[in-house]
């Protein structure tokens, strides 16, 4: 199969590259002592290669880069394996250096899982070196981005590089954003792990014949949240990326807190001035009608009583005319984000509890998580019926729809447990704030001390945090 790949042996009839590379890949996957056989071979050909095909070599190095991308050989043979390819980067500088990316990528991530399609392979003949294709990505409000997509990157990367061209110079926020799949046919959504292959999802998609999915990037977080949103630190697109993400969490009304089930004169400017700088925002000309303002405000308020639709118009009218309408619509996104970050729930994802088995925390109610620990709300003024902070959790574990929280001392925990529906991904995220958190301390002492001593205790102490919450 390698000479055949190769061109130095005729094919069978009807045979393929692809045909060739997938018996491969195969017997490869299923008898894993091959995988240091079959790599020598390839070797044994790209050495002293006779061919008179003048490509031989050219596809050898390309057959090596995709096998790469799936197995690398074994501790005893790795030493051997790569002084070959640094002895021959002079030869074909441009694969073997695509070689060697590959290979760190496989033992850094394991390996592809699918084997590439037609397509895929047709791409990396077509290019020459890296097989790349165009990958849109897309932001809320619509918003997209493309990248150059290759074979050995995983969803780790394509994060990386959409904050970079988000200007998110922190590589910590970094860690605050995530991918999903969404598919339109199947009303369904899946949060991508930073270490799945993005061609990997994309066969996939292929081979189930899903044509309609797209690649969300959210933010998950909210830890490192800039101290002021402009035009100055953030990038157009990045204040657009926020204030569409955050306008649904407003509307809902979640991040509302109605002291005595009661809206507060202060909250209830903030609001009207938000409706306002939405109104802005979305480029409109003239004053809201009062049925346009009811798809302004957030949904809690609507239920209220106490302010009249009429009330809310006026209010809404008092401030475009006052100084919003004069804002840009840049601006008005600018001034809605910087008003937001202030709200005490802000940055808060919020679970329904049915059930809490402590009478003192009245159920049903709402888990808030988020940068500081875990909230327990009123379901419907979201006034805090306790607290329990990151750094007093002992563990969160999860059975089926259940979740046991246990916190204070080590010796003689409280337990906390909690009857809902998303027990997964509320543990998930908590997971995600504990060991954002530990790397964040430790980051901070690394650049205060350089003795080895603080930062192992440090990275001990949080070294796999979600490891012990599953």
């Amino acid at each position: 199969a390698i000479m055949r790949y190769m061109g130095d042996y005729t094919m069978t009839r009807g045979q393929t590259d692809i045909d060739c590379l997938i018996y491969l890949l195969k017997n490869m996957h299923k008898h894993r002592t091959l995988i240091d056989e079959i790599l020598c071979q390839i070797i044994k050909q790209l050495t002293d290669n006779k061919s008179i095909k003048i490509d031989s070599v050219q596809r050898g190095w390309k057959l090596l880069a995709i096998v790469l991308n799936y197995f690398i050989p074994s501790e005893h043979l790795q030493p051997y394996f790569i002084k070959y390819l640094h002895d021959n980067r002079s030869k074909n500088e441009k694969l073997v250096q695509l070689c060697l990316n590959h290979y760190e990528q496989t033992l850094k991530y394991g390996g592809r899982k699918n084997t590439p399609s037609k397509a895929e392979i047709g791409l990396l003949a077509a290019n020459g070196q890296n097989g790349g294709k165009n990958q849109t990505f897309l932001l809320p409000g619509g918003f997209s981005l493309t990248l150059l997509a290759t074979p050995s990157m995983v969803m780790d990367d394509c994060l990386n590089l959409l904050c970079e061209r988000l200007n998110i110079s922190n590589t910590l926020e970094n860690d605050e954003y995530s991918i999903f799949i969404v598919i339109t046919s199947g009303h369904s959504s899946r949060l991508l792990n930073p270490a799945e292959y993005l061609f990997d999802i994309i066969s996939e998609c292929a081979r189930a014949n899903i044509i309609d999915f797209h690649l969300i990037i959210k933010r998950m977080l909210w830890f490192n949240i800039p101290f002021v949103f402009n035009n100055n630190n953030q990038s157009e697109m990045f204040i657009n990326f926020m204030y569409h993400q955050l306008i649904p969490e407003l509307l809902e009304g979640t991040m509302i807190i109605l002291n005595n089930n009661h809206l507060s004169d202060k909250l209830m400017q903030e609001i009207s001035l938000m409706a306002a700088l939405q109104y802005r925002a979305s480029n409109k000309i003239g004053l809201p009608s009062m049925r346009e303002v009811k798809h302004l405000l957030p949904a809690t308020v609507l239920k209220l009583k106490s302010v009249r639709p009429q009330e809310w118009t006026a209010a809404i009218h008092d401030r475009l005319g006052a100084f919003v309408e004069s804002m840009s619509t840049i601006e008005a996104k600018i001034k809605f984000l910087n008003l937001i970050k202030t709200w005490p729930l802000f940055g808060t994802t919020f679970f329904t509890v049915q059930s809490v088995d402590d009478p003192s925390i009245r159920s049903p109610c709402l888990i808030g998580i988020y940068k500081n620990g875990i909230l327990f709300l009123d379901l419907d003024t979201r006034e805090t019926l306790f607290t329990i902070p990151y750094d007093n959790v002992v563990s969160i574990r999860r059975h089926q729809a259940t979740i046991d929280i246990k916190y204070g001392s080590l010796n003689q925990p409280h337990i906390l447990q909690c009857q809902l529906d998303r027990a997964q991904d509320l543990v998930a995220l908590s997971g995600r704030y504990l060991s954002l958190i530990g790397r964040s301390l430790t980051s901070a002492l690394e650049r205060k001390s350089d003795t080895q001593q603080i930062h192992r205790s440090l990275t001990s102490t949080y070294d796999d945090p979600i490891s012990t919450l599953l």
